[in-house]
């Protein structure tokens, strides 16, 4: 099985630690962009592949769970073969193999890591564009209230 770095990713999570709080929906949007591009590059590796294993095409997704609590975001993307669909349940066969198995072996395919590893430096962009929109978003935000604190204390704006 593949082992990834994602050294990098875990110091830019560390820095958008300090970021504002609009960080959040832009780092979903970067995911869910990168967890449907993954599941793309599976489904066509797979239907590339042996006829066999066609009707698992349709059975790989990807799931995004969020949960806010104790001061801290949290989202998780999952993508997969989806045991509850036709063929779906044979993923784990494409995906890992079967090398003991009665039929003889079955080598692994990978498909879903392979996709992976050919996403990470877009997922990597994306985060990073993910906290330079947020920074912006910030930095907006505290524009327009300091033009409305303005406008309110009679400046120059309320004086337009």
């Amino acid at each position: 099985m593949a082992d990834f770095d994602f050294s990098e990713v875990d110091a830019l999570v560390a820095d958008l630690g300090e970021a504002p709080d609009t960080v959040g929906p832009f780092v979903n949007s970067a995911l869910q962009f990168t967890a449907n591009n993954v599941k793309k590059a599976a489904q066509r590796s797979v239907s590339n592949g042996d006829k066999s294993w066609r009707s698992a095409v349709r059975s790989i997704s990807y799931g995004v769970t969020t949960f806010l609590g104790f001061g801290r975001s949290v989202l998780k993307v999952e993508v997969g073969y989806e045991k509850d669909e036709r063929a779906g349940a044979l993923g784990n066969l494409r995906e890992f193999g079967a090398p003991d198995s009665p039929a003889g072996p079955l080598a692994p395919h990978n498909d879903l890591a392979i996709a992976l590893e050919a996403n990470e430096i877009d997922f990597i962009r994306g985060v990073e564009r993910a906290g330079a929109d947020a920074a912006q978003a910030a930095l907006d935000k505290s524009t327009r209230l300091r033009r409305l604190g303005t406008y309110i204390r009679g400046g120059e704006l309320g004086s337009s």
